[in-house]
Order: C-alpha cells, then sequence, then structure tokens
C-alpha cells in the first residue's frame, strides 16, 4: 500500500526528517505517535506533496509520489484531513463536502448517500454554514469532505484535538468502519494515546524527526510510552 524508504525533509536550512522508512499496512489503521514539534504534521505533508525539499521514495501502490503536486496525489486514492480541519466558514456544510467533488476519482452529482450514514448530524445540518459548525462537527464535515474523493488511504492530522468526549467516541467508530466496511487504509497522527490504542493496529513513533520505534499496537510498551510519549 505504502512504502516510505529513506525519506528526508529540509527547511531551509532546518533537516526535519531524517532517513524515514517504514510500510503502512493495507486496511490497517496506523498511528504516528510522538511528543510536538518531532515531525509528525510534516511527514504528513510530505506525503501529500506539500512539504518542501523532500528526498527519498514514498511509494504508493508502487508509484513514487516524490515530484508529484498535491492535486495530482489525489487522484491515485489518497485524502488528506489536515490539522485544524480547514473547513470553508461562509460555505454550507453540502457546499463543503461538494468542494471535494473536484479531486474525486468517481464521478458526483450529489452527495453521497452513505457520507450522511455515517455522519447524520451532517445530513440535518446540510444547509447551515461550517463556521456555525461546533469543533467537533466541523471535523465530521472534513472527514466527510475527504470521503467523497473515495480514497484507499487517508491521512489525518490531530482528528480528535479540541473536540467533546462523545463526538472523539464517534469518530473513532467512523475510523474503525472505515477500515473493516470500506477497506480504506488510515494512516494518523494522534496525542492522546487511549483513542490511539483504541482505532489503531500498528504504531509508528517519531522523536526529532527520526522513526524510533514500530510495531503492532498491541505492542506497544510501558517503556516507550514513557521515553518518547509522556511530557
Amino acid at each position: 500500500m505504502l512504502r516510505i524508504d529513506n525519506l528526508n525533509q529540509h527547511y531551509g536550512q532546518s533537516h526535519t526528517l531524517w532517513d524515514l522508512s517504514f510500510e503502512v499496512p493495507e486496511n490497517s489503521c496506523t498511528c504516528v505517535l510522538g511528543r510536538n514539534g518531532v515531525g509528525k504534521t510534516t511527514l504528513m505533508q510530505s506525503i501529500m506533496g506539500l512539504a518542501p525539499k523532500v528526498e527519498g521514495s514514498i511509494l504508493f501502490n508502487d508509484v513514487n509520489l516524490v515530484g508529484m503536486t498535491p492535486e495530482l496525489r489525489a487522484p491515485h486514492g489518497i485524502a488528506y484531513i489536515p490539522q485544524g480541519r480547514q473547513i470553508f466558514p461562509q460555505l454550507t456544510v453540502e457546499e463543503n463536502i461538494r468542494t471535494g467533488f473536484f479531486a474525486s476519482r468517481v464521478s458526483h452529482n450529489r452527495v453521497p448517500s452513505d457520507i450522511y450514514e455515517l455522519f447524520p448530524v451532517l445530513k440535518e445540518m446540510r444547509n447551515r454554514r461550517g463556521g456555525d459548525l461546533s469543533g467537533g462537527q466541523q471535523q465530521q464535515l472534513a472527514i466527510a469532505r475527504a470521503l467523497v474523493l473515495e480514497p484507499c488511504l487517508l491521512l489525518m492530522d490531530e482528528p480528535t484535538e479540541g473536540i467533546q468526549p462523545t463526538i472523539v467516541q464517534e469518530i473513532g467508530d467512523v475510523i474503525q468502519r472505515l477500515n473493516t466496511e470500506r477497506n480504506i487504509t488510515v494512516l494518523l497522527v494522534e496525542q492522546k494515546l487511549p483513542f490511539a490504542r483504541r482505532v489503531g493496529s500498528n504504531y509508528l513513533i517519531l522523536d526529532r524527526g527520526r522513526l524510533q520505534a514500530e510495531g503492532s499496537m498491541s505492542e506497544l510498551s510501558d517503556e516507550l510510552v514513557h521515553q518518547y510519549l509522556n511530557v
């Protein structure tokens, strides 16, 4: 599905990611863990083509994405939900979702019914402006917009940040359904360890831009948590 080989990234003279090599198994939910500022978001941006000066290879279904612009990566089946959601506050919920049509691999004339089945609250609020939604509802909207691209790989950066616990639970349920019912592979940056343990099948730990540990989520040890995740 996704294989990263010897990935390096620079911002000017700053070397941000160092020699990263790992694989994301198909139909998995792989959680990228680490303290603030260790390169997690930069990794996601590098995969999506939004970070400058990326070296190495990013193989997605045997296609090397390095050097490919972001708008060319989406039709390969990659969708990205950035940190902060970045919905359009003046557009309605339905208009926000429809903006995903432009990069979708499938032609849509209307919002697919299964999107509203995943997020019933968005159907109820489809004529309300995105900026009037709560933070949790905006996150659901960002996920819905990404899903109309019909991705086989979904990149999610801090989807639970600043969100009330009930909606965190709902988002976790959706991620698990995407894995099991839609066979969508998820690569997830997450700070909340209980949430990562719940939804993740695998983990990667970054520290200072380097990969320090990886494996099955069930094997994530207290020692690794203390060394690399505790504040």
